[in-house]
């Protein structure tokens, strides 16, 4: 089930979701916009092949703080963001991300990301800028809606993995133990 804001304010004052900094306009009819936190991380990627089974994230990447005075994206970019809050989910609610449509109507993409039940942390995810020209990102700005759904029970394995308690933009781990050798 979809949670309505009453739903979320109610989680909050519980205790149970956790969202900080909570600001006046986070909470929405049916779900939470969250905003651009203070770093970003862009590709670095120099035509060479990247083998997810042995790649280092941190030659892949360029991580950068953004200004006061925001931060210029090359047009036709992929980069992460992060949320400027920090989450916990409660071991029954799992949430979904999606960019807020005016931040989409801009010309930026992200693919659905999933919030598992038990995490804890800033969210980083992939956001494409669309357009050929530049454009000026700024810390603060509500760029991620996420929506709130209960699960049937709580989850006997609440998330623990890689991402948890991540703080800052977090780079994506190498794959190598999840990556079968096919050789045989």
């Amino acid at each position: 089930m979809l949670l309505s804001d009453k739903a979320i304010r109610g989680l909050l004052e519980s205790g149970r979701l956790e969202i900080d900094p909570l600001y006046q306009d986070t909470i929405r009819e049916n779900g939470v916009d969250l905003r651009i936190g203070e770093e970003v991380a862009f590709p670095s990627f120099g035509g060479e092949v990247i083998d997810l089974r042995s790649a280092d994230p941190e030659k892949h990447f360029v991580i950068r703080e953004i200004p006061d005075e925001g931060l210029i994206v090359p047009g036709d970019t992929s980069l992460l963001l992060v949320t400027q809050e920090r989450v916990r989910l409660p071991e029954d609610v799992a949430g979904l991300c999606g960019l807020r449509s005016t931040f989409a109507r801009w010309g930026f993409l992200s693919a659905p990301t999933l919030i598992d039940a038990g995490f804890e942390g800033q969210l980083t995810v992939e956001v494409a800028w669309t357009r050929p020209s530049p454009v000026k990102i700024y810390r603060g700005i509500r760029f991620l809606h996420v929506i709130f759904f209960r699960l049937d029970g709580k989850s006997s394995r609440p998330y623990s993995g890689f991402y948890q308690g991540q703080r800052g933009v977090s780079l994506p781990k190498s794959l190598g133990g999840e990556v079968e050798d096919l050789k045989g």
